[in-house]
C-alpha cells in the first residue's frame, strides 16, 4: 500500500512539475509580448516601421497638387516671392519631419553664392530658453555638425527677442558637453552676428503636429504615433505571426533516395545532389511507399490576416485615422461622393487640422522672412490650394471656376491650380500669350464682319 501511495506521489509531483515549467513558459511569453515600452521611432530604417507608413501615406494625401499663390505688386518682395517658392517645393520634407517627429523648425539662411534657401531643424535639436504668452523669445539651433579629430561639434545659431522687440542672432560653436569650442571652418559666422530693430518677431518659425499629446504636452508637438504604444506593438506582433505561419507552411518535398543525382563533396564523400526544400528518404524493406512524398501543412492564413487586419484597424484608430493606411482600404467603387466623404471622414478631418498647421507653419516662415530680409511687412498675401484627394475632380474644377467668376481668386491663381507645376514667371507668360491670342480672335471677328463674311 505504502508503495501505491509513493508512486501517487511521485506522480503528483511530476505532473506539478509539469505543469509548473507550462505556467513559467506562457508567463516568459506574455512578458516578452509587454516588453514593448515605446512606439518605433519614424527614423528607424532597420526595423519594421508601420510609422513612416502611415506619415509616407499622409504626406502624400495632403500636399499632393498643392500650390502656394505668393501675390505681391511690389518688386520689394522678389525674395520673399523666391522663398515661397522654396518653401513649396520643400513641403514634403517639412510635412513628414513634423508628422513623424512632432515638429519643426524652419529657419532663412543663404547658400554660397548668397541666395536666399530655408533650412529645416528637427526639433530635438532646438532648445527653447524662454517662452512668453506661447510665443518664443529666445531659442538655440543645432545648423550644422562635423567632427575634428574624432570630436564632435555643433554650430549653434541663437535667436534673441528683447523686450523692446530687437531681434538678435548669433552664432557660435560648442563640443559634445555644451562648452565653447572652435572650429576654423566655421569662424565666419561670427561676422554674421546681426541686430534687427523693431522686429518683434523671433525670426523662427515652428511647424507643429497636431497630434494630439494628451495635455502631456504643452508646447512641443508630439510624433503621429504618440499613445500608441500597445496599439503599434499588437499590430507588428500580428504581422509576424502571419509572416510564420506562412514560413511554417511552405511545401517540403522527400524524394527516394533511388531517383536522386549523387555527388561529391569538398571532402570527396558522395552527397545527394537536391534544391532547396528537397530532402531524401529511404524507404524501410518491406514497407510499401511512394518515391516521393510531399509534405504540404494546411494553413490558418485567413485568420491570421484577419488578426492582422483587425490589429492594423486599431492602430489607424487610435491616431485618428479610417482605415486605409496600414491595412487595405475600404472599396469605394460606384459610392457617391457624399459616402466616400462618410466613410473617410476621421482620415478628412486629421488632413485638415494638418493643412491648418503647415499653413500656419508656412505663413509664420515668410514672416521671419520679411523680418531678416528687411522687407517692409503688409506687402504680400498668401493663399495655398490644397488638393483634396477625396473630392471628385469635376467638383473641384467646377468650385475653382465659381471662384474665379465671382472674383473670389485671381486668374494667375486659376492657372497655377490647373498647372501646379509652372513658376509664377510661366504663369504671367502663358496670360500673356492667351490675351495676345484672345485680341488677335477678336479683331478677326470684326475684320469679318465689317467684310461681310
Amino acid at each position: 500500500m505504502e508503495l501505491f501511495e509513493s508512486i501517487g506521489s511521485d506522480i503528483l509531483n511530476l505532473f506539478d512539475r509539469f505543469w509548473g515549467w507550462v505556467k513559467k513558459n506562457l508567463d516568459e511569453q506574455e512578458q516578452k509580448r509587454n516588453k514593448v515600452t515605446k512606439v518605433v521611432e519614424w527614423s528607424n530604417v532597420d526595423e519594421e516601421n508601420p510609422l513612416d507608413v502611415v506619415v509616407k501615406k499622409l504626406n502624400t494625401l495632403v500636399n499632393d497638387e498643392a500650390t502656394f499663390n505668393f501675390e505681391s505688386d511690389s518688386t520689394l518682395t522678389e525674395p520673399l516671392r523666391m522663398l515661397c517658392n522654396d518653401l513649396e517645393q520643400k513641403r514634403y520634407e517639412i510635412c513628414s519631419t513634423m508628422l513623424g517627429t512632432g515638429g519643426c523648425f524652419v529657419i532663412m539662411a543663404t547658400n554660397e553664392d548668397a541666395e536666399p534657401y530655408h533650412r529645416i531643424v528637427p526639433q530635438k535639436d532646438a532648445s527653447i530658453y524662454k517662452i512668453s504668452a506661447g510665443e518664443i523669445k529666445e531659442i538655440a539651433l543645432i545648423i550644422d555638425h562635423t567632427k575634428v579629430k574624432k570630436q564632435d561639434y555643433y554650430l549653434i545659431r541663437h535667436h534673441l527677442l528683447d523686450d523692446n522687440g530687437t531681434l538678435w542672432l548669433y552664432y557660435y560653436v560648442v563640443d559634445k558637453s555644451g562648452d565653447s569650442a572652435y572650429v576654423e571652418e566655421w569662424e565666419h559666422f561670427k561676422n554674421d552676428n546681426t541686430a534687427f530693430y523693431n522686429a518683434n518677431h523671433i525670426g523662427v518659425a515652428y511647424f507643429k503636429s497636431p497630434q494630439d499629446s494628451n495635455g502631456n504636452e504643452p508646447f512641443f508637438g508630439v510624433p503621429f504615433n504618440y499613445s500608441c504604444k500597445v496599439e503599434e506593438a499588437n499590430y507588428l506582433e500580428a504581422k509576424r505571426m502571419r509572416r510564420d505561419e506562412m514560413s511554417n507552411a511552405e511545401m517540403i518535398l522527400f524524394a527516394d533516395e533511388s531517383i536522386t543525382l549523387v555527388g561529391k563533396d569538398e571532402m570527396g564523400r558522395n552527397v545527394h545532389k537536391l534544391p532547396e526544400k528537397v530532402y531524401t528518404i529511404r524507404k524501410v524493406a518491406g514497407v510499401d511507399g511512394n518515391l516521393i512524398d510531399v509534405h504540404a501543412p494546411a494553413t490558418r492564413l485567413t485568420d491570421y490576416e484577419r488578426n492582422e487586419i483587425i490589429a492594423g484597424h486599431d492602430y489607424e484608430d487610435r491616431m485618428g485615422l479610417n482605415p486605409g493606411f496600414v491595412t487595405p482600404a475600404e472599396y469605394t467603387a460606384g459610392a457617391t461622393a457624399t459616402e466616400i466623404h462618410t466613410a473617410n471622414s476621421k482620415t478628412i478631418a486629421m488632413i485638415n487640422k494638418i493643412h491648418n498647421a503647415m499653413y500656419e507653419g508656412i505663413k509664420q516662415t515668410l514672416i521671419a522672412d520679411n523680418v531678416l530680409s528687411l522687407i517692409p511687412m503688409d506687402l504680400w498675401t498668401l493663399n495655398i490650394d490644397w488638393y483634396d484627394s477625396f473630392e471628385n475632380p469635376a467638383e473641384q474644377w467646377q468650385r475653382m471656376i465659381e471662384a474665379h467668376s465671382n472674383g473670389a481668386i485671381t486668374t494667375e491663381h486659376l492657372t497655377k491650380w490647373i498647372f501646379p507645376n509652372m513658376t509664377d514667371e510661366e504663369v504671367k507668360a502663358e496670360l500673356k500669350s492667351i490675351s495676345a491670342q484672345a485680341q488677335t480672335n477678336t479683331d478677326q471677328a470684326i475684320e469679318n464682319i465689317l467684310n461681310g463674311r
